[in-house]
C-alpha cells in the first residue's frame, strides 16, 4: 500500500476515533490492526509516518485496556513507545505525542495499585496491608516512566502554553503514581507544584475556564483527601517548611494534627503558626468522626457490624481521635448495649467516610482472656475448713 492510501486509512481511523463515525469493538480493532500493517512497512526513514504509527499502536493498546486486557495493552503501548521515540527528537509535536504515550504506559502499568472507584488500593502504607510484589513492582515502573514523560515535557519550549499544560498534567500523574505507591507527603508536593502551574494557566486564559479550571478542581479534591492522610511528624511539618501547604487549607492541616493527637502549642510550633491562630482554627474547624463497633464469637469467626449508636458519625471540636474513641469504648463498656457474655470486639474511629480499617484513625480490637482453670480441692479440706489448713492462702 502506498503512502497516499495509507493516510487515507489513517484519515477514516481518525474519524471513528472521533466518535464522528460508530463502529463496534471488533471492527475499530480490525481497522487498527490494518492501518498498522499499512502504516509499518511505510514508516522506516519517514519520521512523521513512524510517530504516526506509534500513536497508532496507542490507540491499539488504549482499546486492549478499555476492553480488559490490561496485558496485550502493555504489549501494545511499548511498542508505541519505541516507535515515537524517534520522531520525538526532531519536531515538538511528536514529542508531545511521546511524552504522551509515556504517561498512558504508565496507566495501564499502575492499574492493579487502584480500586474499582480509581481511588488507591495501598494507601495507608507503612501501617497498613502492602501491594503484592509484581503489583509494587509495576508501581515503581510507572513512577519511572512518569519521570521520563515529564523531563520530555520540560525539555519543550515553555513559552508554548501546550508545553506548559502537559509539564504541569505530568506532574500531577506524578502525585498520583506517589499516592498509589502509599506515600501521601510526595503526592502533595507534586499536586501542589502542578497546581501552581495550572493556576498560572488559568489566569493568563481569556475563558478564565477549560481544561486549567477542570484540573484545578480535581487537585483540590485530591490535596485535601492526600493532606488528611500525611502524618504530622516528617510529613505536614516538612511540607509548611517548603511552603507545600496551601494557606486555604492550613485550617484542615491543623485539624489533621490534632486528630492524630498532637497538642495546640506542638501543631503551633509544627506549621510555623501563633497559638491563637492555631486555637481559633481549631474552634472554628469540626471534623466529622465515623465511627463502628464489630463483634465476633471468636478467633476466626467473621466480624458483625453493630447497630446505632454503636455506628454513627457525629461532628467533632478540638479533641483526637483517640480521645474520642475513648470515649465511645467506656459507654459501649459500661451501657446496657454491650453484648452478653465476652465476645471479641473492636472499634474503628475514621475522619469523614467509613472505608477500609487501615486508614481508620483509631483503631482497637479486644480479645476475651482464655479462662484459667479453678485447681480442684484437696481431700480432706472441706468449703468450711479453719484457713490455716487451706494450701493456696498464704500469710503475709
Amino acid at each position: 500500500m502506498g503512502r497516499s492510501a495509507a493516510l487515507r486509512l489513517d484519515e477514516e481511523w481518525s474519524r471513528v476515533r472521533s466518535g464522528r463515525a460508530c463502529v463496534s469493538p471488533g471492527a475499530r480493532e480490525r481497522m487498527l490492526r490494518d492501518l498498522i500493517s499499512a502504516l509499518t512497512p511505510l514508516a522506516e526513514n519517514d519520521l512523521p509516518l513512524a510517530a504516526r504509527l506509534g500513536l497508532r499502536y496507542a490507540d491499539l493498546a488504549r482499546h486492549h485496556f478499555d476492553t480488559g486486557r490490561r496485558a496485550e495493552a502493555l504489549i501494545a503501548v511499548r511498542e508505541a513507545v519505541r516507535r515515537c521515540a524517534g520522531p520525538a527528537g526532531h519536531d515538538a509535536e511528536h514529542a508531545r505525542w511521546y511524552a504522551k504515550t509515556l504517561t498512558s504506559q504508565a496507566l495501564y502499568l499502575a492499574e492493579p495499585l487502584s480500586d474499582e472507584l480509581g481511588l488507591p488500593r495501598w494507601a495507608f502504607q507503612p501501617i497498613g496491608d502492602r501491594p503484592p510484589p509484581a503489583a509494587r513492582a509495576d508501581g515503581l515502573a510507572a513512577l519511572a516512566v512518569t519521570r521520563r514523560a515529564m523531563s520530555v515535557w520540560e525539555g519543550l519550549d515553555q513559552a508554548d502554553p501546550r508545553n506548559r499544560a502537559g509539564l504541569a498534567q505530568s506532574r500531577a500523574h506524578l502525585g498520583d503514581r506517589f499516592e498509589e505507591l502509599g506515600e501521601p507527603v510526595e503526592a502533595v508536593i507534586w499536586a501542589v507544584r502542578a497546581e501552581r502551574e495550572f493556576q498560572e494557566l488559568w489566569s493568563r486564559s481569556r475563558s478564565r475556564g477549560g481544561p486549567a479550571a477542570g484540573s484545578l478542581e480535581h487537585l483540590d479534591e485530591q490535596l485535601r483527601r492526600r493532606l488528611r492522610r500525611c502524618p504530622f511528624a516528617g510529613g505536614l511539618t516538612r511540607l509548611r517548611a517548603g511552603d507545600l501547604v496551601p494557606e486555604r487549607l492550613l485550617p484542615l492541616a491543623v485539624v489533621a494534627a490534632r486528630i492524630e493527637g498532637v497538642e495546640p502549642d506542638g501543631i503551633a510550633e509544627g506549621l510555623r503558626l501563633t497559638g491563637a491562630e492555631v486555637r481559633r482554627m481549631l474552634r472554628a474547624c469540626s471534623w466529622r468522626a465515623v465511627w463502628r463497633f464489630d463483634t465476633r464469637d471468636g478467633e476466626g469467626a467473621p466480624w458483625t457490624p453493630m447497630a446505632h449508636p454503636w455506628r454513627g458519625m457525629d461532628a467533632v471540636t478540638d479533641r483526637s481521635a483517640a480521645a474520642f474513641a475513648a470515649e465511645l469504648t467506656e459507654a459501649f463498656l459500661n451501657g446496657p448495649g454491650r453484648p452478653g457474655g465476652s465476645p471479641h470486639w473492636r472499634v474503628a474511629v475514621w475522619w469523614e467516610d467509613e472505608e477500609h480499617l487501615d486508614g481508620s484513625r483509631f483503631r482497637l480490637s479486644h480479645t476475651p482472656a482464655p479462662a484459667v482453670p479453678v485447681p480442684s480441692r484437696p481431700a480432706g479440706n472441706p468449703p468450711g475448713a479453719p484457713a490455716a489448713a487451706r494450701d493456696t492462702d498464704r500469710t503475709p
